[in-house]
């Protein structure tokens, strides 16, 4: 429990440094470079992880470590004088009040809604107290450092030799698929609250707006601070860190089902719940999570919907601890996974379900000769903390897939993924990204396509293997924008045009038009969204293929033309930006790092952006 609480603090003095101003220009610097006509806060695990970013930079490593070093003996002195849990939690929570860190709700039940996981995995984990400033700073004091622990799978040999990416026949059929990401339903949004919340904080870091945190849950009165209303929340949702309210939900969903009769299937890449991870418990997301099944099952009744798990789902939030964690039956996530097989068994067959009630993945066949691998990536979430007890392979999930894809490549299938978390995203574990990357190279061939969400930006990612002389581009993911407007955008979807459906069928986007809804004017003149096309993909690019080397030489063009870099970051948040980021090295490096990065935590890839 102690350590624990050690943990927390750590948490809140990366909080504390920013308000101290070690962090405050760096964090001007971020939202200067977003140019945005708010002026926002970056996302509370953003800022988090951002923090512990610059803490760590050469500069600031001194004074990082002697505030974590200081914290640390100042809970233990407190331990030491034998002060019992809850008046150490109550400490915490005070802290977390007097500088105005969230809402007094939210500083209440966050330090409890993460302990028992907390406390079960730091005392099973390399961690001891004198070891956790050591894992996020260097050079002070010795730790392992989890987000980048390595371990190695093994991967098949018998590569076949390497296939030019294919093209697509002329008047050959193509089916559509509706890309749905991050949908992120608020049933908590309340019209007429603030909606720029960040404006209430010292720290500027509220994690949810367009909330009444007068009273909790259960309707009982807080002691939140009423102040005047900024930015009211509309009744169609708000362009801030709001989540979408539910009637635009439906909004979306109505006119996806009037407008895209001819959907083949529907891919849904994760996040269901809003990002009130304080309040999140097993009723609530059942309840969600029927509600959600049964409004599809309403508008598109005829219509295959493949799910991939999100970080969202799980309770704690990103909590998914695989079999080989100890009181797995206690603390194992067999009753979300239940949820998910009975809310799947809708549109899959029985034979995949038993793969889902174990890791939360399964394969079927949307059409012949392609299979959809649903894969759980939660299995390589940094937030994950489950997995710092072991991290190699959680529940054999890359195993399985290779076992998947060896099968699929024997017959000559081709394969699509649809999962949650990218990759290459610094929010995947090291060691799970590095195998994952050299599972699609040894699987190039059979993997088709692969389609991601989590970041809730419209961006894509290449993979180039860094053996070739030329850094060959050898595959690419989908990113698809997020339903939801939080993180200041605009909701979004995407409609997939796939060449398939007959004997030779290449089983890659022809094209892709993504479609928005400007919440901002449906609230002024109080009228339902009117969702329209935000850009056709290969029109807009002017790209000839779908290629991993058309992607590539469109990301060089970012780079080096700064008109086409401004146009695609105004997609990028669909929102209107006033972006100056392309004046800014730093800024733009981030960007299209982010980019060409099919690895997490390895920025090699990026070494030839230069001035």
């Amino acid at each position: 429990m102690r350590r624990f609480f050690l943990y927390l603090g750590i948490t809140l003095l990366l909080l504390c440094i920013v308000e101290a101003g070690v962090l405050r220009s760096e964090f001007e610097k971020w939202t200067n470079a977003k140019g945005t006509d708010y002026a926002p806060a970056p996302p509370k695990y953003k800022m988090l992880r951002y923090a512990k970013k610059v803490m760590d930079a050469p500069e600031n490593r001194k004074m990082s470590c002697f505030a974590c070093t200081f914290l640390v003996d100042g809970v233990q002195a407190l331990i030491a004088q034998n002060s019992t849990d809850n008046e150490i939690a109550q400490f915490l929570v005070n802290m977390c009040d007097v500088l105005e860190v969230e809402q007094p709700h939210v500083c209440k039940n966050i330090i409890y809604a993460f302990k028992d996981e907390v406390v079960f995995v730091l005392e099973r984990s390399v961690f001891t107290p004198n070891e956790i400033c050591g894992a996020f700073i260097t050079n002070c004091g010795h730790s392992d450092k989890p987000l980048t622990h390595m371990w190695n799978i093994t991967i098949p040999g018998g590569k076949p030799p390497i296939r030019p990416w294919p093209k697509i026949q002329d008047n050959k059929p193509t089916f559509k698929v509706l890309h749905l990401s991050d949908i992120h339903i608020d049933h908590q949004y309340k019209v007429g609250t603030e909606a720029y919340c960040q404006l209430d904080s010292a720290l500027g870091t509220y994690a949810m707006c367009c909330r009444d945190y007068s009273q909790d849950r259960q309707g009982n009165p807080t002691n939140f601070k009423n102040k005047p209303i900024y930015v009211p929340a509309g009744p169609w949702g708000m362009p801030y860190l709001c989540d979408l309210p539910y009637q635009t939900f439906e909004s979306a969903i109505k006119h996806i089902s009037k407008t895209f009769k001819d959907l083949d299937y529907i891919i849904i890449t994760g996040d269901f719940e809003a990002h009130d991870s304080w309040d999140y418990t097993e009723d609530l997301t059942r309840e969600n999570m029927n509600n959600m099944t049964n409004v599809f099952l309403e508008y598109f009744p005829n219509v295959p919907v493949y799910v991939s798990i999100g970080n969202h789902e799980g309770v704690p939030q990103d909590a998914m601890a695989p079999h080989t964690m100890p009181e797995y039956d206690k603390r194992g996530p067999q009753w979300l996974y239940k949820i998910m097989s009975d809310m799947w068994a809708h549109w899959i067959p029985k034979e995949a379900l038993d793969t889902v009630q174990y890791r939360a993945s399964y394969a079927v066949y949307p059409k012949p000769g392609l299979k959809l691998i649903s894969l759980n990536t939660i299995y390589c979430s940094e937030f994950n903390f489950y997995l710092y007890v072991n991290e190699v392979d959680p529940d054999a999930t890359l195993e399985w897939l290779i076992e998947e894809l060896v099968d699929s490549e024997k017959k000559g299938e081709l394969v699509h993924i649809i999962s949650h978390i990218p990759p290459g995203d610094n929010y995947c574990l090291k060691g799970w990204s590095w195998n994952f990357f050299e599972i699609v190279k040894r699987f190039e061939n059979t993997i088709a396509q692969m389609f991601y969400g989590h970041t809730h930006y419209d961006q894509f990612m290449v993979y180039y293997d860094m053996e070739d002389p030329k850094r060959r581009p050898f595959h690419f993911n989908w990113i698809s924008p997020s339903l939801t407007t939080y993180d200041f955008l605009n909701p979004a979807f995407r409609i997939y045009e796939v060449d398939g459906g007959y004997e030779g069928a290449t089983y890659t986007v022809k094209n892709a038009k993504t479609y928005f809804a400007n919440v901002t004017e449906a609230n002024m003149k109080n009228k339902e969204p009117e969702w329209v096309l935000s850009y056709d993909t290969q029109e807009h690019y002017q790209m000839a293929d779908f290629s991993p080397q058309s992607w590539s030489d469109l990301s060089d063009k970012l780079w080096s033309n700064t008109t086409l870099f401004r146009d695609y970051i105004r997609l990028y948040y669909r929102n209107h930006y006033n972006n100056e980021c392309y004046t800014d090295y730093k800024c733009r490096y981030t960007f299209l790092c982010d980019i060409k990065k099919g690895r997490s935590y390895d920025e090699s890839f990026c070494d030839h952006l230069t001035r």
